[in-house]
């Protein structure tokens, strides 16, 4: 940013350099555009978006439900280990929090812990809760086993394999359709080509210009 400010300030004006700067995402563009590659990749993300929206509110409602029931159980656990004032079950917000670290499978074993203290010393079942009538911060260790081991097979073994499942099988379909010999750019290039030589849509040209049409189409039309 400064030096964008500097050059805009003492060397180049600020119009041409925003021409500038959108020459240079055009370049990128046409890239992609050449690119059959990337341009394969990004068509195959779009055919998979309304899919892996649906695997979304899928999740989301999994991670809703288990947010539900995490509250449930194990708001008041004694903070240790994984669990602290941000990563615990006491709100909604913060179980949503612990769900999606545990979606990546990663932190479940820290969160898991404390939970698995069920008598003194290690948490107190007399402890008074603040605004609740729920007595102790002890967890519940085979409520909390089947809690996690369940989790983590439907979000992370089942719901994340999904998407790269669906993204997977919508790339074959892109690559098989991609490496037929004609494509639809082809066909807009034979047609941008063929409105040159014939500007009043006639559906003809003269055979004087024909060749000089034949060598203006690119590959594989050439």
């Amino acid at each position: 940013l400064v030096l964008s400010d500097i050059i805009e300030k003492y060397f180049v004006s600020p119009t041409l350099f925003r021409v500038i700067r959108l020459a240079r995402i055009g370049r990128v563009l046409r890239l992609i555009r050449g690119a059959k590659g990337i341009r394969t990749l990004l068509f195959a993300l779009m055919m998979s978006l309304p899919a892996l929206f649906n695997i979304g509110l899928l999740l989301f409602l999994v991670m809703f439900i288990y947010s539900i029931f995490g509250m449930s159980n194990f708001a008041y656990v004694k903070k240790e280990s994984g669990i602290d004032d941000i990563f615990n079950f006491e709100t909604f917000g913060n179980s949503i929090i612990c769900l999606f670290e545990i979606t990546t499978s990663a932190g479940w074993d820290g969160l898991l812990n404390p939970i698995l203290n069920s008598v003194p010393p290690d948490c107190d079942p007399h402890l008074e809760n603040p605004g609740s009538h729920v007595k102790g911060d002890c967890g519940n260790p085979s409520m909390g086993i089947c809690f996690f081991c369940s989790y983590i097979i439907v979000s992370f073994l089942i719901v994340v394999n999904m998407y790269i499942a669906i993204i997977l099988e919508n790339f074959n379909v892109a690559t098989e359709e991609s490496s037929e010999p004609l494509c639809e750019d082809d066909f807009e290039m034979f047609y941008e080509t063929w409105e040159k030589f014939d500007p009043d849509a006639t559906q003809f040209i003269a055979y004087s210009t024909l060749s000089d049409f034949v060598d203006t189409l690119q590959e594989p039309l050439k």
